[in-house]
């Protein structure tokens, strides 16, 4: 028993020590510490898009040492034009490979124009405005990249308070696997915090999985509304959403612009709305897109939401590329209704390449060549 309690307060002493030194200095640079941000940081998954013509037969998907797609951040990380994308699935690319992410075409379109350019895509499906808000508190503000994108619009539509995505990222210590129980108590231990990096680095996840199949849209049934409840859907958005939407928009320009980081805004894009796709003939707004809305309506209650964006663009002074209204709602560019292939990926790379890059050029010109 001695013996026993003997190598217990060692081991406690030691880890004690190590948590010490650990708190004056970490080795080990950039890392995703606690519960308070969870990202599967140094993960590899491997998806298989079998029955989708349109989109790569294997998607490899990875994560880097910060939880986001792209290089690994640099040791002169402050002398960079640092850049992070900051959007729900169309920004984190869902059904693409990483490197056909629109982000990710946008670095490489940039690197032409602009020396020491790292340009990471932080997408995270299903964020809102809500987890936008958590992941500029918890965690872009403390890397402080020179700018950040925000593509934001489409998952706010309807919500009032955070969702079952977004507080993915606010979870607390639970024991449904080794990997959570250390995410939530590395809020709490460095020893844990480096635990848990240690062993997503040393043992990546691969999971092999059949992804989400492209919409088949001579198939997506019709949707009829009447007059009098498009306008009372209209009036419900602008009653009821808007003003928390604007609210939280101007709130995350706010802790942007008050670490010195400048934010752009891009509008949400969609493929319905009230026209007809040139490549199939199918009606975009009579498309059944929600419970209560077809592609017309729903684009014009979208539309509600980028006009907020454009609003607060003007009057807080940030530049707002409107890609919503530049993309082309062709069905070449979209496997579903919202998603971009790669196509439509180069596409929309392209759109904000073209206003983007001479923005940058202007504030940090001393990247540009």
């Amino acid at each position: 028993m001695k013996n026993l309690l003997l190598i217990f307060f060692s081991l406690v002493l030691a880890l004690a020590a190590v948590e010490g030194v650990l708190r004056i200095y970490n080795p080990l640079g950039f890392r995703i510490k606690g519960n308070k941000i969870i990202l599967p940081i140094n993960k590899d998954e491997v998806i298989h898009y079998d029955r989708s013509p349109r989109l790569d037969k294997v998607v490899r998907i990875h994560r880097n040492s910060l939880g986001f797609k792209g290089e690994e951040p640099p040791p002169d990380f402050a002398q960079r034009l640092t850049i992070l994308a900051i959007g729900g699935s169309t920004t984190e690319g869902v059904g693409l490979n990483d490197a056909k992410t629109w982000p990710l075409v946008l670095e490489a379109k940039l690197k032409r124009n602009f020396s020491k350019l790292w340009l990471n895509n932080a997408g995270l499906s299903g964020h809102s405005t809500f987890g936008h808000q958590i992941l500029m508190q918890d965690y872009v503000r403390r890397i402080n990249p020179k700018a950040v994108l925000f593509l934001i619009g489409l998952n706010d539509l309807g919500i009032e308070a955070v969702n079952d995505f977004d507080s993915r990222m606010t979870r607390g210590i639970n024991y449904r696997s080794l990997d959570a129980f250390l995410a939530g108590l590395s809020l709490h231990s460095e020893v844990a915090a480096a635990a848990l990096n240690l062993k997503r680095y040393y043992f990546p996840k691969v999971v092999p999985q059949v992804g989400k199949e492209e919409v088949n849209f001579l198939a997506v049934p019709r949707l009829e509304v009447s007059a009098e409840d498009k306008a009372a859907i209209k009036r419900l958005y602008r009653d009821k959403y808007l003003g928390p939407y604007e609210l939280r928009l101007n709130n995350l320009l706010g802790m942007a612009l008050s670490h010195g980081i400048a934010p752009v805004l891009i509008t949400q894009p969609v493929l319905y709305g009230n026209l007809t796709d040139p490549r199939t003939g199918v009606d975009l707004g009579k498309m059944h897109v929600t419970r209560d809305m077809n592609g017309e309506l729903a684009w014009e209650v979208l539309a509600l939401y980028n006009d907020i964006t454009r609003k607060v663009g003007r009057e807080r002074g940030v530049p707002v590329i409107d890609l919503a209204g530049k993309m082309p709602k062709d069905s070449v560019y979209y496997f579903d209704l919202t998603h971009f292939t790669n196509e439509g990926a180069e596409k929309a790379a392209g759109i904000v390449y073209e206003e983007l890059g001479p923005y940058l050029a202007r504030k940090f010109p001393g990247y540009a060549h």
